[in-house]
This record gives structure tokens, C-alpha cells and sequence, in this order.
């Protein structure tokens, strides 16, 4: 997507991994819950039966596009929210069902959202320990250090004389936001269920942008967040399987069925469930069209910059991320430059900015050495983009890294 603004040469925003406008469709169904359709659903008089009407549609229009049912969606505030939710209610299932005694191990992977990485370290104070899985150089968790990972939990408990799993919950992506890569979840979800231990996927960077079936991923919990997909911000949903029962991570007036609390955030549901049936609508023709000029971007800057390195799966990715290393090349110099340039970009991850260390993501994927892992980039390309886009992005691209080697070797 691109804009001209004051006259200048028009503005290239490729860092849709980190927000997406909304949708004009969304923006117009949200709009009478924020002006004359603005009662509480939990109200019995007409203007709130109305409201809780239109909050019902909106359950069942999101579960449709997932493959879940309406009673098994419940609303956040977002990914963030979800993960803890699930992260900390798998946590408290665990100890409920076996007793603070048994030794509960959470299994993540390197490459997790902090968001992830974060809410299992937390959950150390209800005496869970945290098991984090290496990745391989493209970012897939293997299957076998999975297993490895479940059997030894499974083992501690036994050594507690605990008849317990060992493991409250395994949590690993579905696709990673910085470097694209697609995960197996089918075979790991299964793994994790023949040890008896629940699955739970963040799909936050898939929802909207491959198709996510929570049955075809065999899946208990599964997270996403509507700004990811051309929905509106603070507002996001939790799956639950049926039959996956976790504690509430908020209490107080009994929405959501009792599960979390809170006035429900009814325009933003609305506009969520909306931007999701769009972005699901005509989908896969889509992908087709993105990954062919994602191919074309990556091709295009290999041949023009020396000493860049593609990062992530170069099959098994998101179509929308280029994500790459660059030797020699400060990420966050770069990233100000291609704006100066009118580009939009990241380096590591959006929610990580402030730090001056290297993303957790490259690092765990085996680009240690300094001189490659300070130079992350990654263009996260708009639905609506061009191949003339392509090639303007392109050409800027190469010329702010020719400009940011030139400063950083006069510093």
C-alpha cells in the first residue's frame, strides 16, 4: 500500500506485522456501536437486548471463520491478554487437578512473542517451571525435542510420586511475527496430547493471513487479535475447546459466561468479526498473489545488496514477511533512514522497542555474531500491494543500506 502525503513521493507502510489500518467495512459496522446502538449487553431493557443480539452474531461470525463454535470464543483485550489467559489458566487447571505438590512444567519455544515467553516466567510464583525448546536455523520447533521435553516432565512427576502429566501446558505459534515461519502445529498439538498435556497455539501473526482451522490444528486454546487482520485495536479472543476448562483471569460481573469480566467491548467485537470475514474472503488467492511479490522483493534485494541473508523458512512462511540479516548494518539506523525515504519498517520485533540488544528471535535461529544480528529487517507487506510498490520498495531498500553502511563506517 502506498500514500502521498504534502506532495512528496509516496510512503510505502511495510511494517503490517506490527498494526493494520482498518478496514473501511469495519470502520461502517462498527460505527452505530459507537453512536445510537450504544447499550450494555448485560441490560434486560430493549437497547440493551439489542446490544447482546448483536454481540451473539459476532461471536458465532468470528467461530464460522475459525471452524469453532460460538460458545467456545471469549473475548480480550487482545493477544497479549489471550496468551496470559491461557498461559495462567492452564497453570491454575494444573495445580487444581493434581495439587500444588505435583511439579507443573510449561514447554514453549525460543521464538515465542514475549507476550508468551513473558506470562510463563510469571507463572513461576505459582511454582510452575518453564521448559523453552530450541529452534532449528529456519525457526521450526522439532518435533522430537518436544517429546524429549514432555517425557522428562512426565518423568519428574512420576519422581514426585505424583500420577500427574508433568506438563500444564505446551505453547508454541503458530506463525513467528519477525522472520514468518510456519510451525507444524497439527503434529506437535498431537505429540502434546499423547502425553496427556493441552495445546495452545498464538496465532495473533496467522489469523487473517493463512487459513487457521482449530480443528484441523488439533488445538485446546488458540489466541489472535484483531489489529492483525484490518480490525481495530484493544480488542482480541481466546478459543477454548470445548471441554478445556481454565480459570477466569478476571473476575468481577460475570460476562463472557463467567470466564471474563468486563463490559464487552461491543464496536470493537463487531468490527473484528467483520475484518475477519473479509480478510477470509477470497483468501487463498490472495496468498497466491502476495508470495509471488514477496518472492519478487527477496529476489530483487539479494541480487542488488551484498551480504544479506533471507531468514525464516523460505517456503513455510507467512506470504506477507521479508525478513532478512544484514552484515555489517545497524537495524535501527536503517529503519530511520527508509523512513526519511518513505518506507515504513521494523527491526526485531514492534513490541521490543528501546532495546539495544539483538532480537531474540535472530539470536535463537543462530545468528549470534554481532556483526549480522544488529541488522534485522523486516517489510511486512499490505494486502493491496503493488508490483510497481515492489520495486519502488526495493530501490529505496538498497539505497538506505548503501547509506547506512557509509555512515556507520565514518562513526
Amino acid at each position: 500500500m502506498t500514500e502521498t502525503t504534502g506532495g512528496q513521493l509516496p510512503y510505502i507502510y511495510a511494517d503490517n506485522a506490527a498494526t493494520t489500518p482498518l478496514s473501511k467495512r469495519a470502520l461502517d459496522e462498527m460505527m452505530p456501536y459507537l453512536t445510537t446502538s450504544f447499550g450494555n449487553p448485560g441490560g434486560i431493557h430493549r437497547i440493551a437486548k439489542e446490544a447482546a443480539c448483536a454481540l451473539g452474531e459476532a461471536r458465532a461470525r468470528i467461530a464460522r471463520q475459525l471452524g469453532a463454535a460460538a460458545e467456545e470464543i471469549y473475548f480480550t483485550s487482545g493477544g497479549s491478554e489471550s496468551d496470559m489467559w491461557a498461559i495462567q489458566g492452564a497453570t491454575l487447571r494444573y495445580r487444581d487437578r493434581y495439587g500444588t505438590e505435583a511439579p507443573a512444567c510449561l514447554i514453549t519455544s525460543s521464538i515465542e512473542h514475549h507476550a508468551v515467553l513473558h506470562a510463563c516466567r510469571a507463572m513461576e510464583r505459582f511454582g510452575a517451571r518453564t521448559t523453552v525448546l530450541p529452534v532449528d536455523r529456519q525457526g521450526h520447533v522439532r518435533p522430537d525435542d518436544l517429546r524429549i521435553a514432555l517425557e522428562a516432565a512426565r518423568t519428574e512427576a512420576r519422581r514426585a510420586g505424583c500420577e500427574a502429566p508433568g506438563c500444564a501446558l505446551v505453547s508454541i505459534m503458530l506463525a513467528n511475527n519477525e522472520i514468518g515461519t510456519i510451525e507444524d502445529v497439527p503434529e506437535l498439538a498431537r505429540i502434546a496430547h499423547e502425553y496427556g498435556a493441552p495445546f495452545h497455539t498464538d496465532a495473533v501473526q496467522a489469523v487473517g493471513h493463512i487459513p487457521v482451522d482449530v480443528h484441523e490444528l488439533g488445538i485446546d486454546a488458540l489466541s489472535l487479535s484483531a489489529h492483525k487482520f484490518h480490525g481495530p485495536r484493544g480488542i482480541g479472543a481466546l478459543y477454548l475447546k470445548d471441554g478445556f476448562s481454565i480459570p477466569a483471569l478476571i473476575e468481577g460481573g460475570g460476562q463472557e459466561r463467567g470466564e471474563r469480566s468486563g463490559t464487552e467491548n461491543l464496536a470493537g467485537i463487531v468490527g473484528m468479526a467483520a475484518a475477519l470475514e473479509e480478510c477470509r474472503d477470497g483468501l487463498v488467492e490472495r496468498m497466491g498473489r502476495i508470495t509471488s511479490l514477496r518472492d519478487r522483493l527477496v529476489s530483487k534485494l539479494q541480487d542488488a545488496v551484498p551480504d544479506i541473508y533471507y531468514t525464516g523458512d523460505p517456503v513455510r512462511r507467512l506470504p506477507s514477511i521479508a525478513s532478512f540479516a544484514i552484515h555489517d548494518m545497524d537495524g535501527e539506523l536503517l529503519v530511520v533512514l527508509l523512513d526519511r525515504s518513505g518506507v515504513a519498517a521494523a527491526t526485531g520485533s514492534a513490541c521490543s522497542t528501546g532495546s539495544t540488544e539483538p532480537s531474540h528471535v535472530i539470536s535463537a535461529i543462530g545468528i549470534t555474531d554481532r556483526r549480522w544480528s544488529h541488522g534485522s529487517l523486516r517489510l511486512s507487506l499490505a494486502d493491496d500491494i503493488r508490483a510497481e510498490d515492489i520495486d519502488m520498495l526495493c530501490e529505496r531498500v538498497t539505497r538506505c543500506i548503501e547509506r547506512a553502511r557509509r555512515i556507520s563506517g565514518t562513526m
